[in-house]
């Protein structure tokens, strides 16, 4: 049997049994290689064997496996010609954590965010009409999570009313999405997954009575009532029996869709048990221990999780707020307030747009709703913040983590729109603190001030004690005296700005603009006759530089404006390498001043 991983050609020529012998091999590549270059773990582990007898059944690229959401693709990628490659994972000039055009024909869809796979596959139906010597089989591999959100459900419905269009649907059913999954969809699986009367009979008859008997216990589901040929629960660890139901799927001539348990995080004992999902994106760590490489400093925190910490004591506080979050309670640090305070926080899984519904219905009450979402997932919810937001003044808190630029998750996951996203709705308040005490104070400020306020934050770590700051409202921090030449910025910029001038040891002026709207119409008003460098990790469009120019083209100021922001799509790699690739490195923008 062979011991070395193989390529797609060649996974096609062995037996079931040869097959599961190489989802060993390649689970234990992945642990490794994951534990060198940090990735998302646990989703990869539980799809070894699918992916593997995915490629074994169908012919990529002409049939279409749309992976959904991306991440889970490890496999996919390694028997896709690109094993060699895999040291460099979510590096600069490396290899995506995501499906990627550029990278494969067989990544037909680039999925970095939830639930659009089965979308995906009725453009691809269409698209087939057209091109069907281009196009052969169509599978959306889509995770129980993910089957949350509106857009999969619409999806579902709309395939569901000509079934003869074929798309085969596999539910990769884990019962996590990032953590454990929420609400009513989530509890209709989990009673398809425990039939007991089903699991007992099923050790004890033969195959044709145990397939009479499935289809009588698992008739009725939300598949079934909208008319769907359905099969499972499969084991998703059990290749024989994937590979015979994938071969159904393949030959039967509707739409279908296949029910697959699998075990998130399956072979490193760490992932397995992990039930908050710590293990779903991990940094670098020891194999034996299960422990970060790289060590914390004891006097810094995450920005993540200091929110959540501080977001802790204004829930003790205060027993009108109210935290929602669409399947972020992990990555945003808010795992404490759920412990503690369950009834103070609403987890509505992957749904972003009834997140934010929710708070604006609850803003209309006596209420404090605070929506704690990932920047570049906020972008999903654009019609519920304009229309039932900003529209009516609604009073929600918006704690908007992973602003800026993002490092190693690329394309899909940057947060450099979100002020553009909000700057032109006009009742919305937007700030950036760029240290602990000032994120107390914007969090303080956000509960009495009647209108809808985001507080961003970056994907990085800050201290866990600073001085305290001074916040006023709309008001800007002057933080080195202004000169000739000054520096407008925010967020942890501002100490990074702090730091720069201070080394090269320049006379020159920094203000940090914890408004980024509104304006501080004053401050700017004395930096009349002065340069400004305005520098920002967002898109130009709707950024502060643009609002500032237009007020300074209005005053009819003598101030020259040198703008920063980012310019073209971000790719994989750390901070410090997309800032260079940008022309954004602090240090070089202020070696260049006054040369």
């Amino acid at each position: 049997m062979e011991d070395r991983i193989l390529g797609l050609e060649e996974i096609k020529k062995l037996n079931t049994k040869e097959l599961q012998n190489q989802a060993d091999l390649i689970r234990k590549f992945i642990i490794d290689e994951v534990s060198k270059t940090g990735g998302h773990l646990s989703s990869n582990l539980g799809v070894v064997e699918l992916s593997l007898a995915l490629h074994y059944v169908f012919d990529s690229p002409f049939d279409k496996l749309i992976f959904d959401v991306g991440h889970q693709d490890y496999t996919h990628k390694i028997i896709t010609g690109r094993i060699d490659k895999f040291s460099t994972l979510r590096q600069k000039d490396g290899l995506s954590g995501f499906p990627s055009y550029a990278e494969s024909e067989h990544d037909v869809w680039e999925s970095g965010h939830s639930s659009t796979s089965i979308g995906a596959a009725i453009g691809f139906l269409e698209a087939k009409k057209i091109n069907p010597s281009e196009i052969g089989e169509i599978v959306s591999i889509i995770g129980d999570g993910s089957f949350a959100n509106g857009l999969a459900l619409s999806s579902l419905n709309y395939l569901a009313e000509n079934k003869k269009n074929k798309v085969i649907i596999i539910m990769n059913d884990n019962e996590m999405s990032i953590s454990k999954n929420v609400g009513g969809i989530a509890k209709k699986f989990s009673g398809i997954r425990i039939k007991k009367s089903y699991q007992l009979f099923r050790k004890f008859t033969f195959r044709f009575v145990r397939e009479g008997l499935k289809a009588l216990v698992y008739h009725h589901n939300i598949f079934t009532s909208l008319g769907f040929k359905y099969l499972g629960p499969i084991d998703g660890h059990d290749m024989k029996e994937l590979v015979n139901y994938l071969t159904y799927a393949k030959n039967y001539n509707e739409s279908i869709v296949l029910h697959i348990k699998t075990k998130k995080g399956k072979g490193y004992e760490h992932s397995e048990n992990d039930e908050i999902g710590a293990w779903h994106g991990v940094a670098p760590f020891d194999l034996t221990t299960g422990k970060p490489l790289i060590k914390q400093d004891p006097n810094m925190i995450s920005w993540s999780a200091l929110v959540g910490k501080t977001l802790l004591t204004k829930v003790e506080e205060n027993p009108k707020i109210k935290v929602i979050t669409p399947a972020m309670s992990f990555g945003s640090g808010l795992e404490e307030i759920k412990k503690l305070y369950k009834d103070r926080i609403i987890d509505v899984g992957i749904n972003e747009e009834l997140a934010v519904l929710i708070g604006a219905s609850m803003s209309r009450f006596d209420t404090i709703p605070i929506v704690s979402v990932y920047s570049t997932f906020i972008q999903r919810a654009y019609d519920e913040l304009n229309n039932d937001i900003n529209r009516v003044n609604g009073h929600v808190i918006f704690l908007i983590d992973r602003s800026g630029i993002v490092p190693s998750d690329g394309s899909t996951h940057q947060g450099i729109y979100d002020i553009a996203l909000f700057n032109h709705l006009n009742n919305f308040i937007i700030t950036m603190p760029s240290n602990a005490s000032e994120l107390n104070a914007l969090l303080d400020l956000a509960v009495i001030t009647k209108h809808p306020f985001v507080i961003r934050y970056p994907k990085r770590n800050t201290l866990i004690n600073s001085v305290d700051s001074f916040v006023s409202f709309g008001k800007w921090n002057i933080v080195r005296n202004l000169t000739k030449v000054n520096v407008l910025t925010y967020g942890e910029n501002v100490n990074d700005f702090n730091k720069a001038i201070q080394d090269a040891l320049k006379d020159i002026g920094l203000i940090n603009a914890i408004f980024i709207k509104p304006i501080d119409e004053e401050l700017i008003m004395k930096l009349d006759g002065t340069t400004l460098i305005i520098y920002e990790e967002v898109i130009k469009t709707a950024s502060l530089f643009e609002a500032v120019s237009s007020f300074i083209y209005k005053q009819n100021l003598n101030i020259k404006i040198i703008p920063y922001f980012v310019d073209g799509v971000i790719k994989e790699g750390t901070i410090d390498e997309i800032k260079k690739e940008l022309g954004l490195d602090i240090n070089t923008i202020i070696s260049e001043i006054g040369d």
